[in-house]
């Protein structure tokens, strides 16, 4: 049974949409988790579900629900551009650093990679990708952000979170509690199986990111 990884999205704007140059970044339909959540990129493994639940301040909706393909160094998704275009457009977005040029890479070790100019976190990325957490998500199929047609955080939803919350009581108002900054939580079992029954796909979703010198973010319908 996969598991099911539950975050806030911090960097969203009044519209839901997820502000440009940040991440979950999608191109092409394919959705990448890059530089944030390095305390939960660690854990998760092909097959898990990542869910990204929008800030406070609105009503909390549903923005990322991602089927987690094979987890890779920042590295290999780095060099993986070379010969995928998707992987390509996200370098300097999802991906902020590249490999240097120095023979055999040594998984965690900022010292063999270098900031991409103008990517996130320009001083703080070594943090980033120190140790267990040089890890690089990209979305299997059927991983999808969505902005305003994203699902509705339920009572349903939060009395399934609540299980596995052991730091406050989550609500509505505050899925993962008000102290939530830097959390998450992992639902494992038939609490996982729950969830993924629950979610939903919404009606539009985001199939690109504005990379994060452009101001568009486009919506399309769902394809099936």
């Amino acid at each position: 049974m996969p598991r099911v990884f539950v975050y806030i999205i911090t960097s969203v704007d009044a519209h839901y949409h997820v502000k440009r140059g940040c991440v979950p970044w999608v191109a092409g339909g394919k959705v990448f988790l890059g530089p944030c959540k390095m305390f939960m990129r660690p854990e998760v493994e092909k097959g898990d579900y990542i869910m990204g639940i929008s800030p406070a301040g609105r009503m909390r909706r549903v923005l990322l629900w991602m089927r987690v393909d094979t987890p890779m160094t920042f590295a290999d998704a780095y060099r993986r551009g070379d010969s995928d275009r998707l992987f390509r457009l996200a370098r300097g977005n999802a991906i902020h650093v590249c490999p240097k040029e120095v023979g055999e890479h040594i998984r965690g070790n900022p010292e063999l990679y270098e900031h991409i100019s103008g990517a996130m976190h320009p001083l703080k990325w070594p943090t980033d990708i120190r140790g267990d957490r040089d890890v690089f998500i990209s979305g299997a199929n059927g991983s999808w952000v969505a902005a305003t047609e994203g699902p509705l955080v339920t009572t349903e939803l939060v009395n399934l979170l609540q299980n596995k919350i052991t730091w406050g009581t989550a609500t509505i108002e505050n899925p993962l509690t008000r102290n939530a900054r830097g959390k998450h939580v992992c639902l494992t079992g038939e609490i996982a199986r729950r969830i993924i029954e629950w979610v939903s796909e919404p009606g539009k979703r985001v199939f690109s990111s504005p990379p994060k010198d452009d101001i568009v973010t486009t919506i399309a319908p769902a394809s099936s």
